[in-house]
């Protein structure tokens, strides 16, 4: 049986923001989850099969995050090439960073990029917090 402690919910939290910002921004999402860890991640797949304002040229692609590494972006082209992006944002960056950080990456222009509307996240500020530290767990705690 899994256990929920409070950083597990907020870490939980924090990649359901990212992922709907990603959904209000234009970029669908397939799914997304949350590993209690340790160390606590997550994965935010892309969903190919809908319409989106990015058009991605590889088999599968998604959004990583660690406690440890913070987000990264992975394409995946068969048979099995992987590359992984970091993406250079704070380990707590609020949705619309993520977002910024991606589009870079891989399009569209910021022009194509939906606002998120008015999601309760939007204006929270990026956090740099390091792993295991209360600082980081007060970040994760304000998508909760």
């Amino acid at each position: 049986m899994r256990t929920w402690s409070a950083g597990t919910a907020a870490h939980w939290c924090y990649l359901r923001a990212v992922a709907e910002a990603f959904e209000a921004a234009g970029m669908p999402v397939a799914d997304w989850r949350a590993d209690p860890g340790p160390p606590r991640d997550g994965w935010i797949p892309f969903d190919r099969s809908r319409a989106s304002i990015v058009v991605w040229d590889h088999d599968q692609a998604g959004l990583g995050w660690s406690e440890i590494a913070g987000w990264y972006l992975l394409l995946i082209n068969s048979p099995g090439r992987r590359v992984t992006i970091p993406l250079p944002v704070p380990l707590v960056a609020a949705p619309p960073t993520v977002i910024a950080a991606v589009a870079v990456r891989v399009g569209p222009a910021p022009s194509a990029i939906r606002s998120p509307g008015s999601s309760g996240h939007r204006d929270l500020p990026d956090a740099d917090a390091g792993p295991g530290t209360p600082e980081l767990e007060r970040a994760l705690s304000r998508y909760g």
